[in-house]
C-alpha cells in the first residue's frame, strides 16, 4: 500500500489490488485506524512544539531590544568612568611629580 493511499477510519476501506478491489481485514482497519490517530497526535504535537518556538523568539526579540536601548546609556557611563579615570591618573601623577 502507498502512500497517496492515505485513508480515513470512519470510511469504508478498499485497496486496490491490480484491477481488483479487495476489503481489508479488521486488523489491517484498526492498525490504518492507529496510524491515522498516531499521525493526528504527532501533527498536534509539532504545532505545539512550533507555537512554543515562536514564543520564544517572541522573548528574544524582546530581549534583544531592551538591551539595544540601554546601549546609548551604557555608553554614556563608560565615557563618564573613563573620564574620572584619567583625572584620577591624572591628579596621582601630578602628585608623584611633586614628590
Amino acid at each position: 500500500m502507498s502512500a497517496s493511499n492515505l485513508i480515513e477510519p470512519s470510511h469504508n476501506i478498499e485497496v486496490e489490488d491490480s484491477d481488483s478491489k479487495t476489503e481489508l481485514s479488521s486488523t489491517d482497519k484498526y492498525f490504518l485506524e492507529q496510524r491515522n490517530v498516531i499521525l493526528q497526535d504527532i501533527n498536534n504535537t509539532m504545532d505545539s512544539i512550533l507555537n512554543g518556538l515562536n514564543e520564544l523568539n517572541i522573548s528574544l526579540e524582546n530581549s534583544i531590544a531592551v538591551g539595544k536601548e540601554f546601549e546609548s546609556i551604557s555608553l554614556l557611563w563608560k565615557n563618564f568612568y573613563n573620564e574620572l579615570e584619567e583625572n584620577v591618573e591624572g591628579e596621582d601623577d601630578g602628585i608623584d611629580n611633586n614628590m
